[in-house]
């Protein structure tokens, strides 16, 4: 097997090969790391009503959203793909304007996306099963969430080929639900607690809310630090994942979670090995010593960056799974390739696959090159001149930033060493 062959056949680490499949995947800095539109490009649609429904005392309640899409005057995109957020506060407290999923929406919806960020009924009584149950209506609400969204997609240009959900904690617990539980799977777990089933008190799963009866598929998910109950995921059920969790977090654990009586919560990393395993593409993103709760505030541009450039990933079917423990950045907007030229630049590495000593051509003066191992882990840093480089490091495959002194331009590119 040629190495370029063994680079092909290669997943989880790098973006190889790149096909252009359908109107999402785009040859601007649209969908990228990059915002392509500035605040003031952004309409907020506060307060949207998608529907009523009881809550814990039994009294109706309006279900509110609201929306963050660019200025329809100002983007040119007939029907622009959808992020569906829900907050975190563990099914008891939270809003849609709390924590960082409002600046969240706001990042993606200046990339390009349209964004909602969605209320859901909290409210319980601090037992597991009351958690359980309030989990129950918050899934019910998220799927009245988006029969909504499907029926009036056409105000706000929305493309219902592209929704995806996602949230923070419960809320991630919540969009991870509709995913994947089924009302059988939610009675089977109820009934263990000895009560009726959680359909009979409840209701369905998918007729709450709202009487819309619009139907939707979700094609990914944006996760940060939440889990799925283990006897809910199905292999044919997975979907394309990003998460983002601590690797010390208290209270979503990222591995596996028995504390619970009559089930198995399976956090971020015990979701993206099952994914891994069955073939699904699935981006992890772990801070080590990080607890509840990573990249927030400013910082939460980092998270979203990394989803723009894993669902643009989706849109032009070169999805690759990948682990990280550094915060590796975004650069989706620049040139990414193997050994070829990409367009637009002469920038390669010569040779490749190398022996020790490679040749960075193709760029004037210096730059900041940063070495990464298929785990993820920056494994050399060096401030470099254009010309020959010892790298020092074993038999393997490695992705290279390298990022041109005074630019904002960065390339990205996979090496050999042999």
């Amino acid at each position: 097997m040629t190495h370029r062959t063994f680079l092909i056949l290669l997943i989880g680490v790098a973006v190889l090969v790149v096909r252009v499949t359908g109107q999402h995947c785009t040859s601007d800095l649209r969908y990228t790391d990059v915002a392509i539109f500035d605040t003031a490009q952004i309409t907020i649609g506060a307060n949207v009503q998608y529907g009523t429904a009881n809550d814990v005392q039994g009294n109706p309640v309006p279900l509110l959203m609201d929306l963050y899409y660019p200025n329809l005057a100002v983007d040119p995109v007939a029907a622009r793909p959808m992020i569906v957020l829900f907050h975190g506060g563990g099914f008891s407290s939270g809003d849609k304007q709390s924590g960082d999923i409002r600046d969240l929406c706001v990042h993606m919806a200046m990339r390009g996306f349209v964004c909602a960020s969605v209320n859901y009924r909290l409210g319980h009584d601090f037992s597991e099963y009351g958690q359980y149950k309030a989990r129950h209506r918050a899934i019910q609400d998220g799927h009245a969430a988006l029969r909504f969204i499907s029926r009036n997609a056409a105000s706000v240009r929305i493309d219902t080929n592209w929704l995806f959900v996602g949230g923070q904690s419960a809320g991630s617990l919540l969009a991870l639900g509709m995913v994947y539980a089924d009302q059988s799977e939610l009675d089977s777990v109820s009934l263990l607690y000895g009560t009726t089933s959680v359909s009979t008190e409840l209701g369905d799963v998918h007729a709450s809310g709202n009487a819309l009866t619009n139907s939707y598929s979700i094609k990914g998910v944006f996760n940060n630090w939440g889990g799925i109950v283990a006897s809910e995921v199905d292999v044919d059920e997975m979907i394309p994942t990003i998460a983002f969790h601590g690797g010390l977090d208290p209270l979503v654990p990222i591995d596996v979670d028995t504390s619970f009586a009559h089930y198995t919560l399976l956090g971020s990393r015990a979701i993206h090995a099952d994914m891994i395993a069955n073939g699904v593409c699935s981006e992890l993103n772990v801070d080590v010593s990080g607890g509840h709760g990573i990249y927030r505030d400013v910082a939460s541009v980092y998270r979203a960056q990394r989803a723009s450039c894993f669902f643009r990933s989706i849109f032009c079917d070169r999805c690759s799974s990948f682990s990280t423990t550094d915060s590796i950045p975004s650069s989706c907007s620049s040139p990414v390739h193997v050994d070829e030229q990409p367009c637009a630049t002469s920038f390669h590495i010569d040779p490749n696959p190398f022996e020790g000593v490679m040749t960075i051509r193709g760029l004037e003066g210096g730059a900041e090159l940063t070495v990464y191992n298929c785990f993820g882990q920056v494994v050399h840093t060096d401030h470099v001149t254009i010309g020959p480089l010892q790298l020092d490091v074993s038999s393997g495959l490695y992705i290279l930033h390298v990022q041109p002194t005074g630019s904002n331009r960065r390339f990205t590119t996979v090496v050999v060493r042999q």
